[in-house]
């Protein structure tokens, strides 16, 4: 099979663990590398097998050959990078967050619908083959409506500098939070009624910790905790009304776990064999919305990128976090703490 061309943008540890999925994904070329560093574009190129290198993100996007760009640099720049492929006439996936607020992310996606070009972002939870076992699971309604659900995602990331500088979109929410939060909207069908949160802060200004817990129609519940302080369990449970599911890595999961009326296991869902890492999804998926012209996938939609950034939008105005960067509001323009309502009422 001809491979389909990638170029990535950026080379750090994510960008690595991507570029050796595709190098081991039938139907895929580690095309072309670009990194502000030299040494770093080098050394991945020789690492992962690319053809070419760039220290130049807009000589990359301009190369002719390049049929996606996959963007992988701090979250500050996500959004200028993919309206730079955009104008570029290049489709671009674009890895978590899409941007920093929901004004970036509308601006991006808009220019992609001018310009008829497929931007997405690289959620790979909601690709992940467990993630489409659970949907079929619930729609089966074997054990009644999910009534509560409560998801955390923790990790010790302290020592990485740019997640503690607000001007690169630091923090503890845009990197970590959004995988629970993700997950809760795709389990719940929807976006909270009502909201409720606390967060830490570092003395940088980032957060590093939140709370939220959320109101669903027809009296659901939510929890969703992350930090960036320390490891935690990483896990889900999901209460339907006579059962419960139990996933045992959020954003990655290895099983999924269902219990029946009276706590007995009933099913086990695992990871398929030819399993690579858990991305090689979300590119296959991609690749074939640019090859059939969608704007868009089934599992992330342009819907779920603004109903997300208008709710960590909202997240950060209550906590009183502000990122020194374009588009966003200015902090004594921001109202007091109040409750907290649906991010998408009219």
């Amino acid at each position: 099979m001809v491979g389909f061309k990638i170029g990535i943008m950026g080379a750090g540890y994510i960008s690595g663990v991507v570029a050796d999925t595709l190098m081991k994904l039938d139907g895929f070329e580690n095309y072309a590398i670009a990194s502000t560093s030299e040494e770093r574009a080098l050394e991945y190129k020789e690492k992962y097998g690319f053809e070419k290198y760039y220290t130049s993100y807009e000589d990359l996007a301009n190369d002719d050959e390049v049929e996606m760009i996959y963007i992988a640099t701090v979250n500050s720049n996500h959004a200028e990078l993919a309206q730079m492929c955009l104008n570029a006439g290049k489709p671009c996936l674009v890895e978590k967050p899409f941007s920093y607020n929901a004004k970036t992310a509308y601006e991006t996606l808009k220019l992609a619908e001018e310009k008829n070009l497929f931007c997405g972002e690289a959620m790979w939870t909601r690709y992940h083959p467990l993630i489409k076992n659970l949907q079929e699971y619930l729609k089966q309604d074997k054990y009644g409506e999910v009534r509560y659900m409560t998801a955390n995602l923790g990790y010790n990331l302290m020592d990485r500098p740019r997640l503690l500088d607000p001007k690169l979109a630091g923090g503890s929410l845009l990197d970590l939070g959004i995988y629970p939060l993700s997950l809760t909207f795709l389990v719940m069908g929807g976006m909270p009624i009502s909201i409720g949160t606390s967060n830490l802060k570092l003395s940088t200004g980032v957060d590093c910790q939140q709370a939220i817990q959320m109101n669903f129609s027809r009296g659901r519940f939510a929890n969703v905790f992350s930090t960036m302080m320390y490891n935690s369990d990483n896990t889900c449970k999901i209460y339907q009304a006579t059962g419960r599911i139990e996933i045992d890595n959020v954003n990655n999961p290895e099983e999924i776990k269902t219990y029946g009326v009276n706590g007995e296991l009933v099913e086990t869902f695992k990871r398929p064999d030819n399993f690579i890492s858990g991305y090689e999804y979300e590119f296959l998926a991609a690749r074939e919305a640019i090859i059939v012209g969608k704007l868009e996938t089934p599992e992330v939609t342009r819907k779920y990128i603004m109903d997300m950034y208008k709710f960590t939008d909202q997240l950060r105005a209550a906590w009183k976090n502000v990122y020194p960067l374009p588009g966003e509001p200015k902090l004594e323009d921001l109202p007091d703490a109040r409750p907290m309502e649906n991010p998408n009422k009219q």
